[in-house]
């Protein structure tokens, strides 16, 4: 049976965030779409306040860049700093119960100071190439925020004073959870042993993710303190704030760290300035579908082994226009890689041998 719109919502510390904090968003999608049980129109992550008070848990504007920099190519997951605005530390009822309010009453109002973290099928609900059908009047029932978690949290909810019973029946009963497991362990069987949850087990859904991933905030953390490599675990933007801030003890930027976890905290490369380079033009013939064409290698008049370049070697694009040498006549001997003619500085210098290897 479909439980009609939903958006997922991970509540936590992610100090730092890891690949499995985003995976998990991932697999219950999918595992909900397929069985029919719904319809993801988004996802949220909301970290917790500083006056959370857990061990490592570095300041929320440190987190909520990481997070940014890890969701950087998510097209419907969004981070909410709404926990991090309050007064202090607010429990998860009250967390999900304000950004499910918040997205029915944008439906109902089409405010128009959505907050940022607002999914885009809300944001776009009024769109004139899609059916408005998540109107929260009339036969539509709105929009249902369930708490995205792990099994690690389900079984939290045993621990004796972590949890009042107000809180277990407002997020089960009102809201629904939706629990990511691993191979091998029986989440059912608890909430089978749960009173709480085996009374509203209708709107717990158990996702088991089958390829194993153990990474976590603690893993990270361990090895950033170590300084040891922590690449392949978290997105590169993520581990080069790390360092670049210095958190969780991490070794500071170096150029041997840049060029071992490929840091690039902007998306878009930018030239270097055009008056420290030489352009040197070469007329190529690799292959036959390039015979005329010209492009343009641009070296540093000092290198260094460590230091990043952003030499680019690319065919001439119709809208960048460098300055042009062309050759009249390539030489029947010519090799591919062998330069013919150069210019530097307005000058020209003719070379029989060598040259730049494409």
């Amino acid at each position: 049976m479909s439980q009609g719109k939903i958006v997922l919502m991970a509540c936590g510390s992610f100090s730092p965030p890891t690949y499995m904090h985003l995976r998990m968003f991932e697999i219950a999608r999918d595992y909900i779409h397929s069985l029919g049980l719904g319809t993801i129109i988004g996802g949220i992550v909301s970290p917790v306040h500083d006056a959370y008070g857990k061990k490592d848990l570095v300041a929320a504007h440190h987190r909520i860049a990481m997070l940014k920099l890890a969701l950087r190519t998510s097209g419907w997951i969004k981070v909410s700093e709404w926990e991090t605005q309050q007064s202090g530390w607010t429990r998860t009822r009250v967390s999900l119960q304000y950004h499910q309010d918040t997205i029915n009453n944008n439906l109902a109002t089409m405010n128009s100071e959505a907050p940022s973290w607002l999914p885009d099928d809300i944001l776009n609900v009024n769109s004139i190439d899609e059916p408005d059908n998540l109107m929260v009047n009339g036969n539509q029932d709105g929009v249902t925020v369930k708490l995205l978690c792990g099994a690690d949290l389900l079984e939290s909810f045993a621990t004796p004073g972590l949890w009042s019973d107000e809180d277990l029946e407002t997020i089960v009963g009102r809201h629904g959870l939706v629990v990511v497991s691993r191979a091998g362990s029986d989440p059912g069987r608890f909430i089978y042993e749960s009173d709480m949850l085996y009374k509203y087990r209708r709107n717990v859904t158990l996702v088991t993710n089958y390829v194993a991933n153990e990474v976590s905030s603690t893993v990270l953390r361990r090895l950033l303190r170590r300084h040891e490599s922590a690449k392949y675990l978290t997105d590169d933007g993520v581990v080069g704030y790390i360092r670049q801030h210095r958190l969780y003890g991490a070794a500071p930027h170096t150029e041997y760290n840049i060029l071992n976890d490929n840091y690039k905290q902007d998306v878009v490369m930018t030239s270097p300035e055009e008056q420290t380079f030489k352009n040197i033009l070469i007329a190529i013939r690799d292959k036959p579908t390039i015979i005329d064409e010209t492009v343009t290698v641009k070296r540093p008049k000092k290198s260094s082994f460590l230091s990043i370049h952003t030499d680019s070697v690319s065919p001439t694009i119709d809208n960048i226009k460098p300055k042009m040498a062309y050759i009249d006549k390539v030489p029947t001997n010519y090799l591919p890689g062998k330069a013919v003619k150069i210019t530097s500085d307005g000058k020209h210098v003719k070379h029989e041998g060598g040259g730049c290897s494409l």
